[in-house]
């Protein structure tokens, strides 16, 4: 697992580093993350904030906001939080998705897209009890490797490559049952229209 420096201006605006340094506010993947929020939200009859961990430069959480979800960040690197649009930041914090900076309960949804993978099992398992905690329910998107489309090795900071149903299986172990876990198809009944 990469430390939270690893996380730096080459990997969000270089080359070569990740798969993220292609993004930029009006590119997808972020209209289609607020789609599938926007459904679970429905889906579960949920009304209150909506936490993004992993948020990066806030481009999700700006998204959601001008749909009017009050929605929030967090992210372990200092640097994308800092480069955020000034206007999205002051809903962002940089926390690690181990100690969250919130009080119990106080998210109604807490989402993750490809988020899980960068982490090693233990934190994984940490941050999944430590999201559980802060939210009602939570919606995790991982990238489990099993199409090449996803470039799962694009990624130096990838470090676990686990099935889907393994995935789904630790959080159920931590005692989950409000955590919906999919891969980047996001082949759930209520998201059959939300794709990637």
């Amino acid at each position: 697992m990469k430390h939270a420096n690893f996380y730096d201006r080459a990997y969000f605006d270089g080359t070569g580093k990740s798969n993220y340094c292609s993004y930029n506010g009006e590119s997808s993947p972020f209209a289609q993350h607020a789609d599938a929020i926007a459904a679970t939200l429905r889906e579960y009859l949920l009304d209150g904030p909506v936490l993004d961990i992993g948020c990066a430069k806030g481009y999700l959480v700006a998204e959601l906001r001008r749909r009017g979800i009050d929605a929030h960040g967090v992210d372990w690197s200092p640097y994308a939080v800092a480069e955020a649009d000034p206007d999205v930041r002051p809903f962002l914090n940089r926390a690690g998705a181990h100690d969250l900076p919130f009080a119990d309960g106080h998210f109604a949804l807490a989402v993750s897209f490809d988020v899980l993978e960068h982490m090693d099992l233990g934190y994984a398992r940490r941050a999944l009890k430590e999201i559980g905690r802060i939210s009602d329910r939570q919606l995790h998107q991982v990238n489990t490797g099993r199409l090449d489309v996803w470039r799962y090795d694009g990624d130096a900071s990838h470090c676990t490559r686990l099935p889907l149903g393994q995935w789904q299986a630790l959080a159920s172990g931590l005692g989950l049952d409000r955590a919906l876990i999919c891969e980047p198809d996001r082949k759930l009944p209520f998201l059959s229209e939300v794709r990637q």
